[in-house]
């Protein structure tokens, strides 16, 4: 299981990438994020004890991709322009 400071981090992460790369309010992006919350722990709970959880899974995955997916915009490169941006938001959020 992933530490609580870990995955608090990386929702963070996800929440800046929807303010600065795909215009969301902080509002908005926040709403987005606790909706996929949500959902992954429904599915979580709802899954048979018989079978392996992958709830962890999640974290392994860039917070860039998943932003771009809760944005709708799953085609967004991650360029160099976007790069030197998103590697701060990373540090911000003590993930790299």
């Amino acid at each position: 299981m992933v530490q609580a400071s870990i995955a608090a981090s990386f929702w963070a992460a996800v929440e800046d990438c929807l303010v600065e790369f795909h215009a969301q309010s902080r509002g908005a992006a926040a709403e987005k994020v606790v909706a996929l919350w949500k959902r992954l722990a429904e599915i979580e709970s709802t899954a048979r004890k018989d079978e392996p959880s992958y709830s962890d899974m999640i974290y392994h995955a860039e917070p860039w991709y998943i932003a771009c997916n809760l944005a709708e915009n799953p085609d967004l490169p991650l360029d160099s322009e976007k790069e030197g941006p998103y590697t701060a938001i990373l540090k911000q959020n003590h993930l790299a």
